[in-house]
């Protein structure tokens, strides 16, 4: 979207009070992000009387699931634009580019960019509202990937990391595999990092762990979520495979792949859990020791085959579990970070901290922007590159403190 309005000569602001034309990007995916969508929209419906703004676009997954049910409630928005349709939609409004819109705007830090290499999920978690929003999955092909990825490091990007809704999915839709996308793009550009995000744990094979291993170009990081712990909640969540299935998995990966950090997501409250299935998945994290663990309450969306199941664990049974699972995860990655200090990790810079009596915010191999932990970098001396040899001197609960070594 933003190629597009770059062809048309418009200049890219983030003043919402400058701009003539704002877009509000949003997501759908829980009942959480639709409240934050709808505040978003009407805090920026204001610039249209008090700034320059003179057309209010809503685009992303809350356009997509909800526009033809709430337009009538959004009088200040000027345009719907779904996932698919708004390059049709913007032509119609502000005339053709002449060419199909190009990316051309790189968020901070520019040595980190994100590359997206499908759209949409073919999978049937009865959670998850994806498959509705966003359609079934449709890889992109490996030539416009590898374009856009070169023109990134030329750009200055030296982490390249892949997402989509399954990344491990990608190509199945085509007779392909994502080992010949990663082959690809370790022979045709030079990217130091290639990091992969959003693996489903079916999909994670053998080629792809001995690809990894014997690649130092692509992060041993395994970022998978897992959902749950207990096979009774597993089933009725439609995922797969099961716990014993995600044990052999795990062993594979820390076999094939030593060293390899493991990153996974759970889903606490789905309807239908006891708190003995809530035990089963206490000790699943206990005993796998996750680098990484995000956990979530269950949120029911309408249109999903959970969004009726019962019971229901109550919020403060779910919120409760939460915590539980957290201060369990929190003691697991202290002695992670503890075993860290002494060692010299390569750590991307992302730029200068906040951090009293440290200079860099970095992060290793092993951490993914934003979602994990950082490390903390004294910088007696200037940095000679993006990626620089830090010793670990200290750890706490997720972060890492070091100085850069000689």
């Amino acid at each position: 979207m933003a190629g597009y309005f770059r062809g048309h000569g418009y200049t890219l602001t983030h003043n919402a009070a400058q701009a003539e034309i704002i877009l509000v990007n949003t997501c759908a995916f829980i009942q959480e992000a639709k409240q934050e969508a709808i505040a978003a929209i009407l805090e920026l419906a204001a610039y249209k009387k008090t700034g320059a703004c003179r057309a209010l676009i809503v685009c992303g997954c809350f356009s997509q699931r909800f526009r033809d049910t709430v337009k009538g409630r959004f009088p200040e928005v000027d345009l719907w634009a779904g996932i698919d349709d708004w390059q049709t939609l913007f032509e119609q409004r502000f005339g053709r580019s002449g060419a199909t819109p190009f990316r051309r705007e790189l968020e901070k830090p520019l040595t980190t960019q994100y590359l997206k290499i499908a759209e949409g999920c073919s999978h049937a978690c009865s959670f998850c509202a994806i498959p509705g929003i966003r359609g079934k999955y449709r890889s992109r092909t490996v030539p416009e990937i590898v374009e856009e990825a070169t023109w990134l490091y030329e750009m200055g990007a030296r982490e390249c990391i892949l997402v989509a809704q399954d990344t491990s999915y990608y190509g199945r839709d085509k007779g392909q595999r994502l080992s010949d996308l990663l082959a690809e793009l370790i022979g045709r550009t030079s990217f130091p990092w290639i990091r992969l995000m959003y693996l489903h744990p079916a999909l994670i094979d053998e080629g792809l762990l001995r690809l990894i291993a014997s690649e130092p170009r692509i992060c041993p990081y395994f970022d998978m979520p897992l959902q749950h712990g207990a096979d009774e909640i597993l089933r009725l969540m439609t995922r797969s495979p099961m716990s014993g299935g995600i044990r052999r998995l795990i062993g594979d990966i820390r076999s094939i792949v030593p060293g390899a950090a493991i990153r996974t997501t759970f889903i606490v409250g789905f309807p239908g859990e006891t708190d003995k299935m809530f035990e089963k998945l206490l000790s699943f994290v206990e005993e796998m020791k996750f680098d990484k663990v995000g956990v979530f309450p269950f949120s029911p969306e309408e249109g999903t085959p959970a969004f009726s199941m019962r019971p229901r664990p109550r919020n403060v049974t779910a919120a409760r579990r939460c915590e539980t699972l957290m201060a369990a995860q929190r003691e697991i990655s202290e002695k992670i970070g503890a075993s860290r200090i002494g060692s010299v990790l390569d750590c991307i810079v992302d730029g200068p901290t906040e951090a009293r009596g440290f200079d860099y915010d970095g992060r290793t191999r092993f951490d993914a922007p934003e979602v994990d932990g950082k490390v903390f970098i004294q910088g007696r001396r200037a940095v000679s590159g993006p990626i620089v040899p830090v010793r670990i001197v200290r750890a706490d609960d997720y972060d890492l403190f070091g100085e850069i070594a000689g």
